[in-house]
């Protein structure tokens, strides 16, 4: 796995040179991009606008997981930097979600406990 293009690239021509038989290969089409945890909050950081992150049975439990994202109880997304929206699209209800502009506050972050 390569952090940019102009390296990928590199070493692509290195195994050409040596006479392998080597081509470019994406290493996350757009349908199998991770849909969970970090790998998604960092994919959406890397990709910025809205974007389906899942696709729900119902409105209750799409609601719910927009929730969590928003409020930063999903795993990936606790730096309160996220909006996510629940939609009817063509009868199935989806979750979308993007990076906010600006930080949230997340309820019960900084409390000092009681005792």
């Amino acid at each position: 796995m390569f952090d940019d293009a102009t390296a990928a690239e590199g070493f692509l021509e290195r195994c050409r040179g040596e006479g392998l038989d080597a081509v470019v290969e994406d290493a996350r089409p757009i349908g199998t991009v991770k849909r969970n945890g970090p790998g998604l909050a960092s994919w959406l950081k890397a990709h910025p606008g809205w974007h389906v992150v899942a696709e729900s049975a119902n409105r209750r439990a799409a609601w719910a997981a927009a929730w969590k994202i928003r409020h930063g109880e999903r795993r990936g997304f606790e730096d309160g930097l996220w909006d996510a929206q629940a939609q009817n699209r063509d009868g199935r209800w989806v979750v979308i979600a993007r990076r906010a502009s600006k930080r949230r506050n997340i309820p019960g972050e900084g409390m000092d406990p009681l005792f």
